[in-house]
């Protein structure tokens, strides 16, 4: 191993264990023993207890139930800093979207993900209709207007061979479809 091939691994060694580092939780457990963990503590875990979480700097983890739970005893946020009044807001914002007490998380997200999914759903199927009829409705513009400038019209009979509109058909087909326009087009 040559000695800037040794001299770049050093260097992405360096770089990757910093990464990891940031990525662990670190809380007490009820002994007041330190716990260094990849996954977040038990529900059982104060958030006093919580040393550091993944992307907060040391002591700034505060677990949104804790804040619901403050702000529903009706107690100020006392433990907030002052510089931390968005994101309070962002949490209130939040409170809102969580399901009670006694229901599955899971159960709610999906339960708000299908409504959501109903909605578009419903929007995309409007939107369709909607494209649908303005196509008819050109189409049968198209039609009269073609009926009106006298263009050759054919209609199947009804032993299958075409024939031509005459002058009394055209002028009741026009009608036919003047009507048409007024009723689905307006």
């Amino acid at each position: 191993m040559n000695r800037s091939t040794a001299l770049y691994l050093l260097v992405a060694a360096s770089l990757a264990v910093p990464a990891t580092a940031f990525s662990q939780w670190q809380w007490k457990d009820g002994t007041g023993r330190m716990v260094y963990s990849d996954v977040p503590p038990p529900p059982s875990v104060p958030d006093r207890a919580i040393v550091m979480a993944p992307g907060r700097a040391a002591g700034a983890y505060r677990p949104v139930e804790a804040e619901t739970a403050a702000k529903a005893d009706g107690q100020a946020d006392a433990k907030a800093p002052a510089g931390d009044a968005p994101r309070a807001r962002q949490v209130s914002a939040r409170a809102k979207d969580k399901p009670a007490a006694g229901t599955d998380p899971d159960q709610a997200f999906r339960e708000r993900r299908e409504e959501r999914l109903k909605a578009d759903l419903e929007a995309a199927t409007k939107e369709r209709e909607q494209l649908a009829r303005q196509t008819r409705c050109e189409e049968m513009s198209n039609y009269a207007t073609g009926l009106r400038e006298g263009m050759r019209i054919s209609k199947a009979g009804p032993d299958g061979a075409a024939h031509r509109l005459n002058g009394d058909e055209r002028a009741a087909e026009l009608d036919k479809v003047s009507q048409s326009m007024a009723q689905h087009c307006s």
